[in-house]
C-alpha cells in the first residue's frame, strides 16, 4: 500500500525532486521485485538485510493490488506523459487479462503464475484454503474464491486508466476488460462462481458495489451498459 500510494504522489504532481525520485525508485522496485508473473505480489526475503527472493506472498490479493497499481501509474501518465508510464499501464493491463484468461469462464482470479515458477509450491500451500485451479490449456496454475474487494480493485483501476490514459490500445483493454468481468457477473445474478460451481461470494447483498461495477461499464460503453 505504501508503494502504490508513495508512487501516485508523482502522477499527482508532487514538487520535491526528492519525492520524485523515491516515487520513481519505488516504480523500478515494483516493476523488478513486485511483478515476476506480470501481477503484483509480496517478495519474501532470504533475511532482514538480504536482497535474495525465496518466496512470493499475498498472491490471493494481486486482482486488487495490479488494479491499484494501474490506477497509480495512470495518474503518473496523465501528468508526466512518461512512456515508461504508458508501458506500466499496459504492463499492468496484460497483468489482469492474464487473471480473466487463465480461469476459462472470465471469472477473475485473484492470481495466477506458471506452474513450474520456483515459487509455486509456496503460493499454492499459502492459498490453499482459496483453491487451487489449473488451466489445463495452458498449464498455468491460479487461485480462486475470488472476493468482491478483487473484482473492487480491478474496475476502480480500469476506469481511472479509461479517464487519464488517452490511447487507444488502452481504451479497446480497458473497454474488453471491463465487458468481460460485467457479462460474467451479470449473467450469473451477480455471484462469483468458479468453474467446479463452487461459489465465492455475491455482490446481492451489496447493491452499492453492484451499482459502482455498472457505473464504470457504462461509463466506457454506454450502448451496452445503460438502463
Amino acid at each position: 500500500m505504501v508503494l502504490l500510494l508513495l508512487l501516485a504522489l508523482l502522477g499527482c504532481g508532487a514538487k520535491l525532486p526528492s519525492a520524485e525520485r523515491e516515487a520513481l525508485a519505488l516504480d523500478n522496485d515494483i516493476q523488478a521485485r513486485h511483478m515476476p508473473f506480470g501481477i503484483v505480489l509480496d517478495p519474501m526475503y532470504a533475511g532482514a538485510n538480504s536482497t535474495q527472493i525465496v518466496g512470493y506472498t499475498r498472491c490471493g490479493d494481486a486482482a486488487l493490488w495490479t488494479g491499484s497499481y494501474l490506477a497509480a501509474e495512470s495518474f503518473r501518465y496523465q501528468v508526466t506523459r512518461s512512456a515508461d508510464a504508458l508501458n506500466n499501464v499496459r504492463r499492468a493491463l496484460a497483468g489482469i487479462q492474464s487473471l480473466v484468461d487463465v480461469t476459462g469462464t472470465d471469472v477473475l482470479a485473484r492470481c495466477t503464475f506458471p506452474a513450474n515458477s520456483p515459487y509455486a509450491d509456496g503460493i499454492e500451500s499459502e492459498e490453499s484454503a482459496n483453491g487451487v485451479y489449473t488451466n489445463p490449456g495452458n498449464g498455468m496454475v491460479w487461485i480462486g474464491h475470488t472476493s468482491r474487494d478483487q473484482y473492487s480493485g480491478v474496475f476502480f483501476g480500469l476506469g481511472v486508466a479509461y479517464d487519464l490514459v488517452d490511447d487507444a490500445g488502452v481504451h479497446a483493454s480497458v473497454a474488453a476488460l471491463a465487458g468481460r468481468l460485467l457479462d460474467f457477473l451479470i449473467a450469473h445474478g451477480w455471484t462469483v462462481v468458479m468453474p467446479d460451481a463452487t461459489v465465492s461470494t455475491s455482490f446481492l447483498a451489496r447493491q452499492d458495489q453492484i451499482l459502482s461495477l455498472l457505473q464504470v461499464g457504462r461509463h466506457i460503453n454506454p450502448a451496452r451498459y445503460s438502463a
